[in-house]
């Protein structure tokens, strides 16, 4: 049985497919299986994963009906044979040594995730230095918890690629179907999964600039509000553990979100106005925590009143005092 499983979604991705495999072909570390799960492409990916799947016995092809990436993922869970899991987006690559270095880092600290640091790119290719040694922070979940805001949130990026983790972790949770951002829907799941984790101060993952993402493409292709429920259940993870700065924390990121979010439906696509009622009665509901949160500076607390009732005005505003709410199209 391999000792780590490597799980790539794959849909419509040719462009980019060949260099993400190879960057699994060339591990230092040699045990482990690569499950590529063809998720309904109709290029010619589902193709090259055969390639891959006749010449090298330890890569794997699960060819599927189109279910998205939180569907392809679980595909693979529930085939997964190895001790540990990794992530990889199919434009995304891992450095040479990603395995070889979590993995060592896991066993030497017997930590149940080890989360490395991510590193963008946008060239075709790129040029990774070996790594002779890589300096490690351990944490247990109550450490991480009740910190995770506001530096551990980048030390231990939401998104599930760019990390090792036991195969216990995903004995029982899955990714949610049929949402956009699906890694911030189970990331406190992961985390609370853990009794220990390690983070490691290296960039072993490196993600690709791609515009053609579901997060950067069609606003209206793909429905974004799901996603305030998430940040809502964050606000009440803190509260129900009296992690009370915390919550506030999590609530100026819902402000955030909300906003970007709010200007984007009424200044880019009134056609969603009617969708977006529902959360702009919940948002209500949590204006007055929001007004005396400390963490929330006097220009977030004035344009959370007046955007509900001049849109337009409070966007000019705010596109100069306030650039992280911003619609998300124009980051």
């Amino acid at each position: 049985m391999p000792i780590i499983s490597v799980i790539i979604p794959v849909y419509q991705v040719e462009k980019y497919l060949k260099r993400c495999i190879d960057s699994v072909l060339h591990q230092t570390f040699r045990d482990f299986e690569c499950i590529l799960v063809d998720d309904g492409s109709t290029d010619r990916s589902g193709d090259i994963c055969d390639q891959y799947a006749k010449i090298y016995s330890n890569f794997r092809v699960i060819h599927k009906q189109n279910g998205g990436l939180s569907s392809a993922r679980n595909a693979a869970l529930s085939k997964a044979c190895g001790d540990f899991l990794c992530f990889l987006d199919s434009d995304d690559m891992l450095h040479p040594q990603a395995l070889e270095l979590m993995l060592r880092v896991a066993q030497e600290t017997s930590a149940d995730m080890v989360s490395a640091k991510l590193s963008e790119f946008s060239t075709p290719n790129i040029e990774a230095s070996a790594i002779k040694s890589v300096i490690t922070k351990t944490m247990d979940q109550d450490d991480v918890i009740s910190n995770l805001y506001p530096s551990l949130f980048g030390d231990i990026s939401v998104t599930a690629c760019g990390k090792l983790y036991c195969k216990h972790v995903f004995e029982t949770l899955r990714f949610p179907e049929g949402a956009i951002y699906e890694d911030l829907h189970i990331y406190l799941d992961t985390l609370m999964s853990c009794n220990r984790i390690a983070l490691v101060n290296s960039a072993l993952y490196f993600y690709y600039k791609n515009p053609d993402s579901i997060t950067r493409s069609n606003y209206l292709v793909h429905d974004r509000f799901g996603e305030f429920q998430v940040r809502e259940q964050y606000i009440s993870f803190f509260r129900n553990r009296n992690l009370f700065t915390q919550a506030q924390y999590a609530e100026n990121d819902y402000l955030t979100f909300f906003m970007r979010n709010y200007f984007a439906v009424y200044l880019r696509y009134p056609q969603l106005h009617e969708n977006l009622k529902p959360d702009v009665v919940v948002f209500k509901c949590h204006l007055k925590d929001i007004l005396r949160n400390p963490l929330v500076c006097k220009m977030r607390k004035m344009c959370s009143v007046a955007m509900l009732l001049s849109p337009r005005l409070t966007y000019l505003i705010a596109r100069k005092c306030i650039p992280d709410c911003l619609i998300e199209e124009m980051r």
